[in-house]
């Protein structure tokens, strides 16, 4: 008798991380969904004309966060 489909210890490590991933990829996508009106606020003051450096300063933490998760997007996704 034999089983084909026994899970080695590898193979559920290999799988755990894959979920992992999985749910950071997942966590640093709703953020950047959750943010996008910082970006479209900032670009419609850049489209009218408006000074956007205030709005810039303002967001610099939510824009450096954005930043990160589109960082840590494309490393777990190459």
């Amino acid at each position: 008798m034999t089983f084909k489909n026994i899970k080695t210890a590898d193979d559920l490590a290999a799988e755990q991380l894959a979920r992992e991933k999985e749910l950071q990829i997942k966590d640093a996508r709703a953020l950047l969904s959750s943010t996008d009106w910082v970006i479209t606020k900032i670009g419609e003051a850049r489209i009218t004309g408006a000074d956007d450096t205030a709005l810039i300063e303002k967001y610099a933490s939510v824009l450096a966060e954005r930043e990160e998760a589109r960082q840590l997007i494309n490393e777990l996704e190459s």
